[in-house]
This record gives structure tokens, sequence and C-alpha cells, in this order.
């Protein structure tokens, strides 16, 4: 941080030197590159090397990996701020031979000694600044302009967050002081341990400790794997804000609210968070953009170029394209069944013939010629910009980008899908034009051909560095940290994701290319003390502080989360540095007790449990002695809880009484989405309740009414609907949906239905009606008994009207009126759908004006008596038998219950050949 008087601004250190720059210096500000360009720059140097000395060099210097070692050590050395002629010293050798030669190319370190002359020699020649190399080549600014020299003098620069600077920083800092400016540091403490700080880097200066809170305390959460450590967490955490579970047992503490808790850890780690988080229905938000290398753009880059590796193979090719950012909504899936096109002619014939007349920017071809050209451009290459250009044009365009968007208002979880998308796209758009505006700087390295693993290997580079913008702010929510969070972040509640051995410290090697004795040879010639290459030890020590430092975000309480085994099974220990930071006598943490740990064994609650509703189940859920392993069709089934039937439900049993008997038993798995069916369907039946009484008690148009008591009506039933930001698409839609389903109702309203009127009935009761010992029961949503003494039911239905063409519903209805004594049954039973805005339905004699077509309601009628008879023998015997020629089999989520499979084998077995 960077003051001058009147004001204070944030800076890093390329700003710094920028500002030097800027006070005379007569320089040309060096252009700074980013990991790709690094990666641009050492590809040409390597390769050079590569073609030149193939003999002398090692096979390891040609392996895949070799690339990213070199890079690795050469951004150490930089920021170490080492001399080229200083390393090839430390090595033993007395300089370059004549003609650009090499004499210790048949060793590790010497390979890395050459690279590293070449890339530092590249950077001057072509007036690039690595980002590693800013503090040194401000510290050699500094030092050798006098104007530069008096723009420090007066400045307060305060260096907040760093634990330690490396030698060239430290050189850059004390240039600084010695110049004149005035220096302040706030350096986190890490407690007791051998810890190198910034403190003992200036012996000299005035440390003045800062008070806190004291130590936080520590909880540890286990689960046996890595999910279920984050399922754990989720659990607990929703158990916490409602005053139950171990965290509140064990600490003692009140929960402190959504926004108080923030979570860090590593990508792996904090990507089974955010889906235990999403299936508990925690809110959360990351605090930074994603890796665009997360994106789906990018993994359907990925996932294009092997598809094509590969021939562009049936099955594979099919659900790629059929993927959301291709074709998900006019894939042609039915006739690929019969096609199974395989290789690029054979696809692009397929999808031309299936597309038909519709081959526009938005049909199967066009998605298909998307992926073609990206995967093109990777085999016959191109320059880095070009294959940016490539990988934007990879994603929809416009016209399909509104395709989505218009199939996707179903689904609003796909709206951060589609804007993650759009920012790698900005993110490709803004690299592009950085590289082209460095194509001079670059030299050969920016105007090479790369094809092949070289372009993929590039643009890997970039999408594992560049990442999107962030997220619009949501509130209250729990604040998710990729990796490292930003300086002085805290909060009352640190959740540390990831907090094993495996881990922390994890595998702390030596460099490949120069090993820690050599590291030792190049500290004594250089005297670099211990700010020197940090050894094995180091790194060690340094991953403990960064440990502690994490720990240290804590304000109150830091739950340590991490899996109790791998995927193999085998247990995987907690970190060392945990047990460190609570033992001693001044500990770092404060053990408040336990640690919960979890096994695979106990991942369902035991019975008595507290149960997350929704997504939990208790272990004793089923009858303890099971079912019999007989057939299906014949097994008794155990007692349903009450011997009444409703008949809103004879159409599942219509279907397959085995589907009823588990959906009126509450078998069908809970939705997991975002959007609530069945509370969107209480709400749309509120609307339509309150909308007639208004209409009959005061009149006005329907359609009008509609739009008026839309929020009173949703808000009663399902009020998220209304104050979820997430869900204001649906809320639209919804909207848009009643009213033209009101103008339809005005419609029937002015064409007969208002003057023929007598009286109307809303969430009217069914008189109860008795068979075989079973009661049926049913509630109408609206009744309209006309002048004539004539009945008509209506029922109001979320989905398409042409599914109930052959409903039984209200023709049970028509049955209990008629049972009953109070009408001779309905002249005509109506359903209105809001998803289309229609209707459907079936009439005796019915009046002209419903437009119901020829359906007989007597003969629907006849239908539901004979279900209603076979529903009370079900009741009566326990035999609920599925039918396995059931329609509703290709949508069943009970197949596995019903063994659909045990008993159709060879047809299940057949359709899958076909």
């Amino acid at each position: 941080m960077l003051s001058v008087p009147g004001e204070r601004t944030v800076w890093i250190w390329d700003d710094l030197y920028r500002a030097l720059l800027d006070a005379g210096a007569g320089e040309k500000p060096r252009a700074q590159i980013d990991p790709p360009d690094h990666w641009l720059l050492l590809r040409t140097i390597v390769r050079s090397l590569r073609e030149r000395f193939t003999d002398s060099l090692p096979p390891g210097t040609f392996s895949d990996g070799f690339l990213d070692l070199a890079g690795q050590a050469v951004r150490e050395l930089l920021r170490e701020d080492v001399p080229p002629d200083r390393l090839a010293e430390s090595l033993g050798c007395a300089g370059c031979p004549s003609g650009n030669g090499c004499s210790m190319l048949d060793d590790e370190s010497g390979i890395l000694c050459r690279i590293y002359r070449d890339y530092t020699s590249l950077l001057q020649e072509q007036g690039l600044a690595d980002s590693a190399q800013i503090p040194s080549l401000g510290r050699d600014l500094l030092a050798g302009c006098e104007e530069a020299r008096k723009r420090v003098k007066g400045l307060r620069i305060t260096a907040v967050g760093f634990l330690s600077f490396a030698s060239g920083q430290l050189r850059f800092l004390q240039e600084l002081i010695q110049a004149g400016a005035e220096m302040e540091f706030f350096v986190p403490d890490c407690g007791r341990g051998d810890f190198y700080t910034a403190v003992d880097q200036f012996p000299e200066a005035t440390a003045a400790p800062v008070a806190g809170s004291g130590p936080a305390l520590s909880y540890s959460i286990g689960g046996g794997d890595l999910r279920l450590a984050s399922d754990t967490l989720a659990r607990e955490l929703l158990l916490w804000s409602s005053g139950e579970g171990h965290i509140q047992g064990s600490t003692g503490l009140d929960f402190p609210g959504w926004s108080s808790i923030a979570v860090c850890g590593g990508d792996e780690d904090l990507a089974s968070a955010m889906e235990s988080f999403a299936r508990y229905g925690l809110p959360f938000q990351l605090k930074e953009g994603i890796l665009v290398s997360e994106t789906v753009l990018w993994k359907n880059a990925f996932r294009a170029v092997d598809l094509a590796s590969e021939g562009w193979p049936s099955a594979e090719t099919a659900d790629f394209l059929s993927g959301f950012l291709f074709s998900p909504f006019d894939f042609p899936r039915e006739a690929f069944g019969s096609a199974l096109p395989f290789g690029k002619e054979r696809w692009l014939d397929f999808l031309g013939t299936a597309s038909g007349e519709n081959s526009g920017p938005c049909s199967p071809l066009n998605a298909f010629r998307r992926a073609l050209s990206f995967t093109d451009a990777v085999r016959e290459g191109g320059r880095p910009e070009e294959l940016l250009s490539a990988l934007g044009k990879l994603a929809p365009g416009r016209e399909e980008m509104k395709r989505l968007l218009a199939g996707a208002r179903d689904d609003p979880s796909l709206d951060e899908t589609l804007r993650t998308v759009n920012a790698a796209i900005l993110e490709a758009g803004e690299k592009e034009r950085a590289i082209r505006d460095l194509r001079r700087n670059l030299g050969p390295s920016g105007t090479d051909i790369l094809r092949g693993d070289e372009a993929m290997a590039f643009l890997s580079r970039w999408a594992e560095t560049a990442t999107t913008r962030t997220s619009p702010p949501v509130s209250p929510a729990l604040s998710l940290h990729p990796g490292t969070p930003p300086v002085l972040t805290s909060a009352a509640v640190w959740v540390f994701l990831g907090a094993g051995a495996q881990q922390w410290p994890g595998q702390v090697r030596e460099s490949a290319l120069l090993n820690d004795d050599r590291k030792s040879i190049l500290h004594e010639n250089l005297g670099l003390g211990r700010s020197h290459l940090p050894l094995v030890p180091e790194k060690r020590s340094q991953r403990e502080a960064l440990f502690r430092r994490l720990a240290a975000c804590a304000r109150e309480l830091c739950l340590f989360v991490r899996p109790l085994a791998d995927d193999g099974g085998r247990p995987l220990p907690v970190s060392p540095f945990l047990d460190a930071a609570e033992s001693g006598q001044s500990p770092w943490l404060v053990n408040a007790g336990g640690p919960l740990d979890r096994s695979l064994g106990d991942m369902i609650p035991e019975s008595g449990d507290i149960l997350a509703g929704g997504v939990e189940i208790p272990v004793n859920c089923s009858p303890v002695a099971g079912l019999s392993r007989g057939d299906p069709r014949t097994t008794p089934l155990p007692p349903l809880p009450e011997r009444v039937f409703h008949l809103s439900s004879l159409d599942d049993y219509a279907a397959c009484p085995f589907f009823y008997y588990c959906r009126r038993m509450g078998l069908e798995p809970p939705s997991e989405e975002l959007f609530r069916r069945d509370l969107a369907g209480n709400g749309f039946h509120r609307l339509w309740e309150l909308a007639w009484k208004e209409c009959l008690r005061n009149g006005g148009r329907l359609q009008e009414l509609a739009e008026r008591l839309f929020d009173a009506a949703y808000g009663e039933k399902y009020p998220a609907m209304l104050s979820d930001p997430r869900l204001a698409r649906r809320r639209m839609d919804s909207m848009e949906k009643n009213n033209r389903l009101g103008a339809m109702q005005d419609t029937m309203e002015d064409e007969g239905l208002r003057e023929n009127r007598r009286e109307q009935k809303l969430e009217f009761p069914l008189p109860d009606l008795e068979i075989g010992g079973t009661v049926f029961r049913g509630r109408c949503d609206r009744l309209e008994i006309l002048s004539d003494g004539s009945v008509l039911i209506f029922d109001y239905k979320s989905g398409k009207a042409d599914r109930y063409k052959k409903s039984l519903q209200l023709a049970a209805y028509s049955i209990a009126l008629q049972r009953a004594g109070e009408s001779p049954g309905a002249s005509a039973a109506v359903f209105l759908s809001l998803a289309d805005g229609s209707s459907a339905g079936a009439g005796n004699d019915a009046p002209s004006w419903l437009g119901l077509g020829k359906t007989s309601l007597e003969g629907l009628e006849a239908q539901a008596l004979q279900a209603m008879d076979r529903a009370a023998g079900s009741f009566a015997t326990g035999l609920f038998p599925p039918d396995y020629d059931s329609d509703q089999c290709t949508r069943c989520s009970f197949s596995a219950l019903c063994r659909r499979r045990d008993f159709r084998a060879e047809e299940e077995e057949n359709g899958e050949e076909e």
C-alpha cells in the first residue's frame, strides 16, 4: 500500500515500479507478461536447445512436463534476484564457451542455468518483464536514477500481509528506505516456531504487537471420504443454525449467522463443499471469480479435442452435442438411435439430413460445425491469438445464446453457467487483444504456429491462470474463498477445508533441476543469509506458517474439515500442523473438544437422530424385516397409513398401482431443485381461488385480476418466488402464463358461462364415497352450477392440456356427485392448463362454448369406476401390482423397487441393444 499526501492507494509491485519510471527515469517501461506469455518464451528457448543439442540433452528434457518444471525453477531464481553468472559460478562453470554453446547440458542444473540465462536475456532484449522480477527491476531503477530517488522521499509505504520477503523484494524495500521512504509493515504473527519473517529481515525496525482477540477455538470434522466430509460440514452448519448439532454442543457458541462464516480450500475440496451446501440448502457465494479452466466452455473445448482425436465416436459425440452449450433442446436423439453416425463426415451427413430446413445458427448441425472449427484450428495450428479467438468462437453465438436463454427459462440454476461462459469469452477476448499488442515484444514466440498438443498446452496455461469476473453479491450467505483469501480477510467462523496431512504439509520435494546441495552452494556464493532459495525444511516451515495464517482468519472458531481416507480407502492422518498449533503453553488454537469423525458406515443417520428434511432419511426408514423377494405382483405390501383414497391420485393408480403405492408411502426421491413445483402449484391454485372470489364479488376481468393478485397468492404459498432473486425469471414466467390463462377464461365467460351461471363453488369438498370399505375422497377446484341445473367441473393443472385428455380424475368427481344424490353428475369436466393456456376435457351434452370436442364423459366415468373398484380391492388385499406395460415406466423413479428388470430382463436387454 503506497500513500502520497492527501490520499492512500493500494498498489502492487508493478504499480510501484511504474510510479518510479513516471518520475522521470528516462527508461521505457517494460511490458509485464503473464503465465501464458512466460510459457511461450520458455517454449522458444527449450525448443531451440532441443533442436541444437539433441544428442547432449538427457531424455527427460524432451518430456511434456519439462517446460513446467523449468518455468517454476526460473521464476524461483527471479524472485530471489539471482544473477545468471553467479548461478553458473556456483555450479563450477567458468562461463559459456564461444559459439553460444554450453558445456553442462548433460547436467540438470546446467540445463536450468542455460535456460535461465537465455530467458533473462530474452526479456531484456524484447523489453519484457516477468512479474517475479519486477522488484529487482525497481531496485535497479532506484539505485541508478536520482529523479526516482527524489520521488520516493517523503512517501509512506505500508506493506500489508507479507510474512517475509523474497530476496528481490527485500532489496527493493531496503533501497526505498535508503532513498528516504518511510516504511511500515503489518506482518502476520504465526505464534511460536522456527518461522523466518519480515521482523527478522528488518531487525532495526521497532516491533509493536497489535492486540487481538486471543486464540480462536478449533474443532475438527472428518468424513469417510471427501464427499462425506463436506456433507458432514453442511449438515452440522445446518443443525447449528437451529441451535442443534455437535458444533453447538462442543463449542458452546451460538450460531453467528451465515454472513459471519467463511470457507477456504483448494479446487477439489471447494467443489465438493459447494455441492454439499447446495444439497443441504445453505446459502453461499464465491468471493472471487472462478478459473476459466473450471467453466463449461473450457471443459467442452477439452472434450471436443478428445472426441476429434477418437474420430467422433457415436454415443460420446451424441452426449457431447446434447450438452448445454451445443444443442440441448434440438438434438435429434430418436433419429440418432437408428443412424448411429461415426466419424466427421457421417456426422455432418446425419445432422444435415436431421436438421432439414432448420439448418440455421441454432441447429445441431451448426453446433457440430462450431466444435469442428475449434478442433480443426487446434489440429492445423495457429498463432496464440488465433487459438484464443477459435476458443471464443466455440461458445454459442448471439442467436444460439437467445435460444439457450429461452429454453433454460424453466431452470434458473443454469443462469450462473451462462454467466461464467460469457465471462470466459470476455477473458479470452481480452487476452487475445493483449497478445496482439505484445506481438512485437514477444518476437518469434508470439508469432510461432502452435498446433496439436502445443496449442492445447498454451490454452491450458491461460485457462488455468485466468479468472472470470466475480458474481454479483448475495446476502446473507457463506463466503467461499478459492485457495488463499485476500489479505486482512477474517470471519467469526472460519472453515478450513482439506486440513489433512496429504495437503498440509503435503509432499515437499527438492527442485528437480536445482537440488538443495547446489542451492546451499549458491547461497554461500551470494551471501544471502536466510533470505534465499527455500530448502526442503524451509518449504515445510513456510507451509506451516501459511497454515497458521489461514487458521488465524477465524476470530472465534476455526473448523478443520478433512476426509478420513483417500479414494482407495487408505487412512489419511490429520495435519501435524494442527497438533502443533494446539499444543504448548501459548497455543495458537484452543481445542474445543471432539473431533467429530463420521465414517462411511455412519452415512445414514441413526434412529432418533435429527434429520435434515428433504435431504436425509433414517436408517430404519423401511420395514425391519424387508419385503419378500417373491413376485411383486402377488406380494402383499405393508398397509398404507389410512384407508382413504384421494381421487386426485386416480390417474397414478390407473397407470400403475405400484407407482401409486410408492408415491403414497413417500418413497419418491425428494427434489433438490431450487424451484419448488409443489409450492408453485399451491400458489397457482390460491391465485385462482382469490381471483374468482374477487370477480364474483366486485366484477372485473380475470386477466387483470390475475396480475393484480399474483403477489398476494404466491407470497402466501411460495414466498421465495417473490424474494429469491434466483427465481426472478420463474416469477415473470408464472405471471405471464397466469395472465394468459386469465384471458382464456375471460373468453369463456364472454361466450356464455357468465350469463348461464347460477352458482359457483370454490375448493368444494366432494361427498365421501365408500367402496369395499375404502373411502374415496376429493376436493374440486371449481364447481359451476348453471341455470338449467347442469354442473361443470373445472380443475387447474400446471402441465400442458394434452396430458389430461384421457384423465379419469374429474370423471371420478362426477361419480362422487352422482352417488351422493346431489346432482345427476357433471355435464362437463374441464382441465385448465397453465403451461399452454388452453383447456382439455370431456362432456355429456356440454355447452358448445366450452369447446370440448367429442370426448365422452360417460365413457371416462365407466373407466374411472372400474379403477376405483380395483383400488378398493388393493386396499383390502394389500396387493398393488406393478404394471410393466404402463406408459409411466419411462419416467418412473421406482423401477428398482418394482424389479421390472428382473421380470422383463429379456425385453430390457433387447431395448438396450436397439
